[in-house]
């Protein structure tokens, strides 16, 4: 992280005097924005997603493949009027019209689900890249941090739409609810079609634990970043390195100095990623006094910007982190 310290220790030569580091130690979130006054953080640039497509080939697909599983999940086929008929007529020829109904529903969920196992693997990897030594000094100033600082908030940018989907569509919780109560004799039957989505009793556990929580992307990705800090055992290292973003995001929106709405929406996603990672890696959390992330002057700032699917940007925040409400 020699890159990264050298930016939160505020010194192009890595050394931090006695009152900085005093001053860093009482006044973190104080210092949020004036710490990094000179780092900008722009993401609009074509090859900061090229360098991804080129050296980080696995981020990339599993970013394509969770935005393919959203454009599908938007056109989710509703099994409410099959699943009515045949709870208050059960009969054999009700109950397999439901189960042809929600059985390719059943699969796609399944590929949501496997997807998130995907951005469990992955998360780490690209925080790791991230938060280790780089040989330039500014985190800002290179294809290969920019394009894994935009990666990760596009992978989490696509968390919050598929949770706010998720959300708004109930058919996905009922359809899921009756497959489940219904996969004894659903094993059964005899109709290649309904047995070809017969879900391993195991993995369909996994789906119901997944699907029971109301942000289970996000929850994916921050239980994923989480893990990734504890098991590095240098967790006041990583919260550096989120905080290195966010300034960077921070400053970059509020001095206009994107080079465009793109770059300016990316960053103001990157803030709202960063600010929810800290917020649960932290065991004190964002808005404790040893935070150095400054949550108010963040919160204000994004409130004008949105995210997914026109939520006001410091909503989305408030609703995904674990001490903001």
């Amino acid at each position: 992280m020699g890159a990264l310290l050298s930016l939160l220790r505020g010194s192009s030569s890595g050394y931090t005097s006695t009152s900085a580091r005093t001053s860093r130690d009482t006044e973190p979130a104080a210092r949020f924005s004036k710490q990094f006054s000179d780092f900008i953080l722009n993401l609009g640039d074509s090859r900061n997603a090229q360098y991804v497509v080129d050296n980080f080939p696995e981020g990339d697909r599993v970013l394509r493949a969770g935005q393919a599983l959203l454009q599908r999940i938007r056109t989710y086929q509703d099994g409410s009027n099959e699943i009515r008929a045949a709870i208050s007529q059960p009969t054999p020829e009700n109950e397999e019209a439901a189960w042809r109904k929600i059985g390719p529903s059943v699969v796609l969920l399944r590929e949501c689900f496997e997807h998130s196992q995907s951005l469990d693997r992955i998360i780490p990897d690209i925080l790791d890249e991230l938060c280790s030594q780089v040989n330039d000094y500014d985190l800002g100033k290179t294809d290969r941090n920019r394009g894994l600082a935009r990666l990760l908030a596009d992978l989490m940018q696509s968390a919050f739409a598929f949770d706010s989907l998720k959300s708004s569509i109930p058919a996905i919780q009922n359809d899921f609810s009756y497959y489940r109560r219904t996969l004894p004799r659903m094993i059964k039957s005899q109709n290649d079609d309904i047995a070809s989505n017969v879900i391993p009793h195991e993995v369909s556990n996994q789906m119901s634990l997944f699907y029971a929580y109301h942000n289970p992307m996000v929850k994916t990705v921050v239980d994923s970043a989480s893990q990734f800090a504890k098991d590095s055992r240098n967790e006041p290292l990583v919260l550096d390195c989120i905080s290195a973003l966010a300034a960077g995001s921070f400053n970059t929106v509020k001095q206009g100095k994107a080079d465009g709405p793109e770059s300016e929406r990316l960053c103001v996603l990157v803030l709202a990623t960063c600010c929810i990672l800290y917020d649960w890696i932290s065991p004190q959390g964002i808005g404790s006094a040893q935070s150095s992330i400054d949550v108010k002057a963040v919160l204000d700032m994004v409130s004008e910007h949105t995210l997914a699917d026109s939520t006001p940007a410091d909503k989305v925040v408030r609703a995904n982190c674990r001490t903001l409400r």
